[in-house]
This record gives C-alpha cells, sequence and structure tokens, in this order.
C-alpha cells in the first residue's frame, strides 16, 4: 500500500500551485503519488524524494519522476552530513509520518523547520495497518493529530475523515505568508473526499490558522 487516501487531494494539489516550489523533497514518496502533482502543479520545481523501500524504487519508476530518490530512511538522511545544509521550499511526507516511532517523526519535523519554507503532512490517525506485501515499514506505529504540534509557533490545519492534514511554516523565508494561503484556501470551498473516491464530495475545506505569536524580527509569516 504504498499510496495514499485521496481524502486531501484537492486541498493538497491546491496548495502545491499556491506555493510554487521550485526545490521539494517527498519524504516516504511510495509510488509517487506526490511527486506527480509536483510535476504537474509546479514543472519548474527540482524533485527529490526518500523512499526506504527498495523494490518500490524500481516497480514505480521513480527515478524518472524526481532527480534524486535516496533508498534509506529519514532517519538515516538527517545523520548524513550534508544533510545539515539542505534547503528545500517544500517538504512533503503524504501517509508517511504514521509509519515512524513518534519521537522520530518529533525529530524530523524539528529538523526539516529549519530547512524548509513549508512543509506539509498527510496522515490517517485511526487506521489501523500492519505489515502490506511483505513490507513492515507499511505499518502505522504512531498516532498524530493536531495535538502533536502544540511546539511548532505557525501552522494550519484540517482533519476528515480520521485524515489530518498540516501545513508547516519553516524557517526559510520563502514563498507566501501562511496567512494568506489560508485565506485563500478558505475562500474557495475546495473539496475534500472520501478515502479512494477522488470524485466525492464530503464538505468544503477549511484550514484552522494556529499563530504562536513570537518576539522575532525574523520569522517569515
Amino acid at each position: 500500500m504504498p499510496g495514499s487516501f485521496s481524502v486531501f487531494d484537492s486541498l493538497a494539489e491546491h496548495l502545491i500551485a499556491t506555493l510554487a516550489p521550485r526545490s521539494a523533497l517527498d519524504i516516504g514518496c511510495g509510488a509517487g503519488k506526490y511527486g506527480q502533482m509536483l510535476a504537474r502543479l509546479a514543472p519548474q520545481c527540482r524533485r527529490s524524494a526518500i523512499e526506504p523501500e527498495a523494490s518500490y524504487v524500481e516497480q514505480y519508476r521513480l527515478n524518472d519522476l524526481y532527480a534524486e530518490v535516496l533508498n534509506c530512511s529519514a532517519a538515516d538522511w538527517q545523520a548524513r552530513a550534508q544533510s545539515l545544509d539542505a534547503q528545500f521550499d517544500l517538504v512533503i511526507l503524504g501517509d508517511c509520518i504514521e509509519h515512524m516511532p513518534k519521537s522520530a517523526g518529533l525529530d524530523l519535523l524539528n529538523f526539516l523547520a529549519y530547512r524548509s519554507a513549508y512543509i506539509l503532512v498527510l496522515a490517517p490517525e485511526f487506521v489501523v495497518q500492519g505489515v502490506v506485501g511483505g513490507v513492515a515499514s507499511e505499518a502505522h506505529v504512531s498516532v498524530w493529530s493536531e495535538r502533536d504540534l502544540g511546539w511548532h509557533d505557525l501552522w494550519a490545519w484540517e482533519n476528515c475523515r480520521s485524515v489530518g492534514l498540516y501545513l508547516l511554516r519553516g524557517y526559510l523565508p520563502v514563498g507566501p505568508a501562511l496567512s494568506h494561503v489560508v485565506e485563500g484556501v478558505n475562500a474557495l470551498s475546495l473539496p475534500i473526499h472520501e478515502f479512494h473516491d477522488r470524485q466525492s464530495v464530503v464538505r468544503p475545506a477549511r484550514l484552522r490558522l494556529v499563530d504562536h505569536g513570537r518576539e522575532t524580527s525574523y520569522r517569515p509569516a
């Protein structure tokens, strides 16, 4: 099951088009769903990916979709010295972070805050999943919700059909202000879909902004 629920497909597509990244990292890219969105909606973007399951790289021809595919875990990537200087306009974790221990996921989000302008996270909260097709890394091992992001100063979120979407503002000063992104989404009535039915409409998406004001002159808006 190296894919992602369709619940927030329309919202994710809008966010990618709005942010218009010139560099993006797709962590746990699986079959390349978000890489395909990036290719279509931000064609100028240099796409990189991390995928720990080696068989997916060949099966889904990921090297044709991304400029670089690293066959390792996100934690292994963090440990590389060259990753300390990495910078991305957008990092995507699409139905991925729940496959990591909570401690590893929090470490990763903190690491990425310094190395990205935006971090887009999509994660199911109540979906039970074990080993799939003999791939142990497909098991769900941690639970994520907006309650896990209280440490971050500026982010937005939506939840529907047991799936959460979280857009965190990183510390790199690139891209539109998060408040403008949220206002744009909420003015459009973008559809939220059922789990596996892109044609369905559950209700319009509405992002909720969380802004823990900090006394700093350099934080991106």
